[in-house]
């Protein structure tokens, strides 16, 4: 055999024998580790409770093994009752949130029901109110004159089967969410989509009825409003011959100043613009149907004669000129050769809006 292979092999052998001696003192080590372990794992450890009275102390004999499986047991248990504790505070806080969310959906679902009661309330009222315009404008076309009171005593419940509201108070309740307040929104629909037609002819009628009404002399002289009756028309005293009586052919407007705005009572044509000896500054204003208005005793004339004026249109201001007591306005209405008392022309105006307010 070679040297080299030789020394070789002896260098093997060597390496061999050391590994196997190295395996055998770990194994050695380890079994003795484990060996020591169980062997204090056996030992026994007293625990004691000594009370603080004259009873006997007692004791608890426990294995190392027994009391650090009971600390094992106890760390788990510790940590479960942390994690189950956070996992409580969270879902009642989810809990809490949703609660919050469903009161304020109960309350907004109150509120909706409020709601549409008042809204049902609204519609039989609106539908009452379209009734009587219904009347109005059927007593007032052509060929319907003639409509007896019983027909039109049958229209508001007529209209309530064609709108669909006869019901609207009766609706029985539905197992749904809001059936029933669903329920009373169709209805309401279709009554005013039922409407809307009727609306529209009264509206026709209206307008019709506007211009008619700018045509007559039926609006307040004074601007805003303002002002008494401090004369009215007919038989009065003359404020200048104590005991004489005589005939006012208008009504007397004063507001105790002068400067407030004249206003022309109707559409027309002013006829005259100009100073009279009796009514100091004086419009005459000529309007369709045979009208015809005047103001005197203007402080001032806004207007020129032959100019067209519409009904509202400044005219003049409330004066003292001409032979007077005090400042006031002097309004006079004249159909054709008949002078009429010009508040029966107000009371119209007045009238029709009573008729047609809420």
């Amino acid at each position: 055999m070679p040297e080299g292979l030789r020394e070789y092999k002896k260098q093997e052998k060597l390496f061999y024998l050391r590994f196997i001696a190295a395996l055998k003192a770990l194994w050695g080590k380890t079994a003795g580790f484990f060996v020591s372990l169980y062997s204090k794992g056996r030992q026994q450890l007293s625990l004691a409770v000594i009370p603080h009275s004259e009873k006997p102390a007692r004791s608890v004999r426990l294995s190392r093994f027994a009391l650090v499986l009971l600390l094992l047991l106890a760390g788990v248990v510790l940590v479960f009752s942390v994690a189950s504790a956070g996992r409580y505070a969270l879902t009642a806080a989810q809990l809490a949130a949703v609660t919050r969310e469903r009161d304020a959906l109960r309350d907004t679902v109150d509120r909706l029901r409020e709601g549409v009661q008042t809204l049902a309330s609204s519609a039989l009222k609106f539908e009452r109110e379209m009734t009587t315009l219904q009347d109005i404008s059927k007593t007032n076309n052509p060929g319907t004159g003639s409509q007896t009171a019983g027909a039109a005593a049958s229209s508001q419940s007529e209209a309530l089967r064609t709108a669909g509201l006869s019901g609207l108070l009766s609706i029985p309740d539905n197992p749904g969410l809001a059936g029933r307040e669903l329920a009373q929104l169709e209805k309401i629909s279709s009554f005013l989509d039922a409407s809307v037609p009727d609306v529209e002819r009264i509206s026709v009628l209206l307008a019709g009825q506007q211009d008619i009404l700018t045509e007559i002399p039926n609006i307040w002289p004074v601007q805003g409003g303002i002002g008494h009756i401090s004369m009215y028309f007919g038989q009065n005293e003359n404020p200048f011959s104590a005991g004489v009586w005589y005939l006012h052919n208008g009504i007397d407007i004063s507001t105790f100043r002068t400067g407030d705005v004249i206003l022309a009572a109707a559409d027309g044509k002013v006829i005259d613009a100009s100073y009279d000896p009796s009514l100091g500054n004086s419009v005459t204003i000529q309007h369709s149907h045979g009208f015809l208005t005047r103001y005197g005793h203007l402080k001032s004339i806004k207007v020129k004669k032959g100019q067209i004026v519409s009904q509202g249109q400044a005219i003049g201001t409330l004066g003292n000129t001409g032979i007077t007591t005090g400042p006031h306005l002097h309004y006079e209405v004249h159909l054709g050769t008949s002078v009429i008392d010009p508040l029966r022309f107000l009371n119209i105006r007045k009238a029709q809006a009573v008729r047609l307010s809420p």
